[in-house]
């Protein structure tokens, strides 16, 4: 599919949304909330040649949006509302952003992923639990946090190295941290292979500390690795097998 044909789909799509919203009092309401939220930051986009209805249009313009990246980094600590911050943060979550957005993201992490609870099961037996509604408040900032961490994992991290390798050693930034954990396999040092090493003893990182350590080759984590092929988890036992076969490779 060619890049005109694909644009001009995306742009049907959005009509179409942008149309039902409007017919919707509810997805009214909630777009209206969105604009007040988000028109400043449209606004600067639309003075660079990006006319869009929100943030994350920008990700489906079928081409690089890199002249937007001085406006999204001006306006990321500005906002608070966590779905216009989210669709922020994954625009930045792309290779081509180096390490321009990553001091940001660090500080934006830091401020974000200590607030959340450790995630709790929404099952009783085989029924779905009632979810208590702050509980269900912390949902979009659950969202937020995953997908700062995730960014971590993509940007360039030069000169952030320890900054980073900090941020997954911190128990306080619980599950948030499962994809900067993941990073680690990026920066390939013995303090990146350290630090994989002894999240293997934490519960919340641990499935993606094993899938690290395989990805680094790392023959440290053979002995760890080995004891926890009999872990009492079907998914620690298979993660485990797969990270000691590409490390035997």
């Amino acid at each position: 599919m060619g890049e005109s044909n694909r644009a001009e789909i995306v742009e049907k799509g959005r009509q179409r949304i942008k149309q039902e919203a409007f017919e919707d009092p509810v997805k009214r309401e909630q777009f209206q909330k969105y604009f007040a939220i988000a028109g400043p930051l449209l606004d600067d986009l639309e003075k660079l040649g990006y006319e869009i209805d929100t943030v994350d249009d920008l990700r489906h313009l079928g081409k690089p949006w890199k002249s937007a990246l001085p406006v999204l980094l001006r306006w990321l600590p500005k906002i608070d509302d966590p779905g216009v911050k989210d669709s922020i943060v994954r625009c930045l979550s792309v290779p081509w952003v180096g390490n321009k957005a990553t001091a940001d993201l660090v500080e934006e992490f830091k401020k974000y992923a200590p607030i959340l609870p450790k995630p709790t099961n929404p099952w009783v037996g085989n029924q779905l639990r009632e979810i208590p509604e702050e509980e269900k408040k912390l949902g979009p900032y659950l969202s937020l946090a995953w997908a700062i961490g995730n960014a971590l994992s993509i940007v360039d991290v030069k000169g952030y190295e320890n900054q980073v390798i900090e941020l997954c050693r911190n128990p306080k930034y619980g599950a948030a941290r499962q994809m900067v954990v993941l990073g680690l396999g990026r920066l390939g040092s013995p303090n990146a292979e350290e630090a994989a090493l002894e999240l293997l003893n934490d519960e919340q990182v641990q499935m993606h500390a094993i899938g690290v350590l395989g990805k680094m080759k790392s023959k440290r984590a053979l002995f760890e690795l080995e004891k926890l092929m009999t872990d009492k988890r079907g998914e620690i036992r298979k993660e485990a097998r797969k990270a000691i076969t590409k490390i035997m490779r």
